[in-house]
C-alpha cells in the first residue's frame, strides 16, 4: 500500500455542507474540526483524540465540540486524559463557543487546554513519537470567523541535489572522505493538507503533499454565491498544480444527488488529472471515483 492509500485508510469523518464537517486521523490522534455527530460517531474511540483542530468558527464546524467534550468526562475510558484544543486566534464564534464549553464542564475531571494559533506556528503531535507536527496557514473563506487551514508535516532527509546522481559505490567512497552531515539535507514533507472550508488554495502551499483533503462544496462556479467555497473542478486544479499524491474531496453541497456529484467528478478527473487518485466523502461514505486502490472499487 502506497503511503498515500495508508493515509486515506486511516482517515475518517463525516461531511455535508451546511451541516457538520469532522475528520479523525488516527496516526496523529487528532481530529480536524468538530461538527455536529462526532461524539456519537466515535463513541468510546473520543479517548484516542489528543488534539482538536478547529479551521474557523462556524457551527457545522464546532457543533459538535461540546458533546464531544461531555463524552469525554462520561462514557468508559480514561477520563482523566488530557484533551487539547488549537483555534485560530481572536476567532470571535469560538470565544463564545469556549465560554459555553467552560461553563458546562466546570468539573470535567480531565485537562482540558485551549491555545490560539496563529499561520506558520508549529504544534507538535506527539513528542517523541514521530508523528510528525501541524502547521497552519490562512484560508480564504467569508464570515465573521478567522479560517486556517493545516499541513501536518514530518522532516525528512535525502540527498543533497549535487550528489543525486551518484551510484552507491560512489556514495561510499565519497562517505569515506566527507562528514555524512555533507552528504544529505533536512527537508519538510507534507503528509496530509487540509483545506477547512475555503476556496481554491495556493498550490504553493500544498506543494507535493501526500494527501490534500480540499473543500469541493459545489459542481459548478454559477451555483456559489459567495467566495466561501471551491469547486470540484477548482480543487482538482490546485491538487494537479500541487502535484499532491492522492485528492480527498470534502464538504459537497447536498443539492446534488450522489450519482451526479460521482459522474460530474468523474469527468472531470478524466479530464484534467488521469492517473490522480481522487476519494470523495460524502456524509460519512468514502467514494472512489477514479484511481481506486487495488481491492477497492470507484463509487
Amino acid at each position: 500500500m502506497s503511503l498515500s492509500s495508508e493515509i486515506a485508510a486511516n482517515l475518517s469523518g463525516y461531511s455535508k455542507a451546511m451541516y457538520a464537517t469532522w475528520f479523525f486521523y488516527r496516526p496523529a490522534r487528532m481530529l480536524l474540526d468538530a461538527g455536529e455527530g462526532v461524539s456519537a460517531a466515535m463513541a468510546n474511540f473520543v479517548f484516542a483524540i489528543e488534539k482538536v483542530f478547529l479551521s474557523h468558527g462556524h457551527y457545522d464546524h464546532i457543533g459538535g465540540l461540546p458533546g464531544l467534550l461531555q463524552s469525554r468526562r462520561s462514557a468508559r475510558g480514561d477520563k482523566e486524559k488530557p484533551l487539547e484544543v488549537y483555534y485560530p486566534d481572536a476567532d470571535p464564534l469560538i470565544a463564545a463557543q469556549r465560554q459555553y464549553v467552560e461553563a458546562l464542564m466546570y468539573r470535567s475531571g480531565y485537562d482540558l487546554s485551549w491555545h490560539a494559533v496563529e499561520p506558520g506556528q508549529r504544534v507538535p503531535l506527539g513528542a517523541g513519537r514521530g508523528r510528525g507536527y501541524l502547521v497552519p496557514f490562512r484560508a480564504r473563506h467569508v464570515g465573521r470567523s478567522t479560517a486556517l487551514a493545516f499541513n501536518v508535516m514530518e522532516e525528512r532527509k535525502r540527498l543533497k541535489p549535487q550528489y543525486a546522481g551518484l551510484s552507491e559505490q560512489e556514495l561510499a567512497q565519497l562517505a569515506r572522505s566527507v562528514p555524512r552531515t555533507e552528504l544529505s539535507e533536512t527537508y519538510e514533507k507534507i503528509l496530509l493538507a487540509y483545506s477547512g472550508d475555503s476556496m481554491p488554495l495556493d498550490p504553493a502551499v500544498v506543494q507535493d503533499a501526500e494527501v490534500l483533503m480540499h473543500d469541493a462544496t459545489f459542481l459548478a462556479p454559477a451555483d456559489r454565491d459567495a467566495p466561501a467555497h471551491a469547486t470540484v473542478e477548482e480543487a482538482i486544479r490546485v491538487a494537479v498544480a500541487a502535484r499532491v499524491r492522492l485528492l480527498i474531496l470534502f464538504h459537497l453541497s447536498s443539492r446534488y444527488p450522489a450519482q451526479e456529484a460521482v459522474r460530474r467528478t468523474r469527468e472531470l478527473a478524466d479530464a484534467l488529472a488521469p492517473g490522480l487518485p481522487i476519494l470523495l466523502f460524502r456524509s460519512a461514505r468514502k467514494l472512489w471515483v477514479a484511481g481506486a486502490p487495488e481491492g477497492q472499487t470507484t463509487g
